[in-house]
């Protein structure tokens, strides 16, 4: 019996995690103002500021998940309550961001911008804790996983949960940062600036359409 118990775990967990990285690859390969200044960073930093960001990312993803299992908000209130002022500061803080990049390529500072001290800790956090997206993602497509993880225990559950769906970001992350340092070497100097502001109106447009969401009536 004791046996057979084990084996319908073993396989309930097996499947909980193919529904975790299925359900999470929508969040977490989807293109947004994280990813952008990701690559922003890795550019000058490399992989190891990729999983800087993902620090970021994931300290504001724990408490967003332990919030919805412990049961302190609605999906539906929480939505209608804070969408608003979240996505107008979200947006003017990604607009920011964006300014402050193509200010850098202008000034010609491509090479200190390459080798300056970064924060990529601190904009994880705040591309996260501040983009509406994300936080309808944990309070849609998410809160199945949260519901579903609660079999497991609400703490055990928990922990399963944000260790099969973190280490997406972190490879993610990690990997597309590392990419955009090769590409910083590869390319010259003027294709280099073109990227960068390319990232950066990338940046802008997210931006624009979190303060336009934030602002219709």
């Amino acid at each position: 019996m004791t046996s057979n118990a084990g084996a319908t775990m073993q396989v309930d967990a097996l499947s909980f995690g193919a529904e975790v990285v299925a359900v999470s690859a929508s969040g977490v390969l989807a293109p947004g103002p994280l990813f952008v200044a990701n690559m922003l960073c890795g550019s000058g930093q490399g992989a190891m500021s990729g999983v800087k960001v993902a620090h970021g990312h994931a300290v504001v993803e724990i408490a967003v998940i332990v919030a919805v299992a412990a049961g302190l908000f609605s999906a539906p209130a929480f939505v209608e309550q804070y969408s608003a002022p979240i996505a107008i500061v979200g947006g003017v803080a990604v607009l920011g961001f964006a300014a402050l990049q193509v200010y850098s390529v202008l000034k010609q500072r491509i090479q200190e911008q390459a080798t300056q001290k970064r924060t990529p800790f601190a904009i994880g956090v705040a591309l996260t804790a501040l983009n509406p997206f994300f936080l309808v993602w944990w309070l849609t497509a998410g809160l199945k996983l949260v519901a579903d993880s609660s079999s497991f225990g609400p703490v055990a559950g928990v922990g399963l949960l944000f260790g099969l769906h973190v280490w997406m970001d972190y490879a993610w992350l990690g990997a597309t940062a590392y990419l955009a340092s090769k590409g910083s070497s590869v390319l010259g100097s003027k294709y280099y600036k073109i990227m960068m502001l390319a990232l950066a109106g990338v940046l802008a447009y997210y931006g624009t359409q979190f303060l336009a969401g934030g602002l219709r009536p």
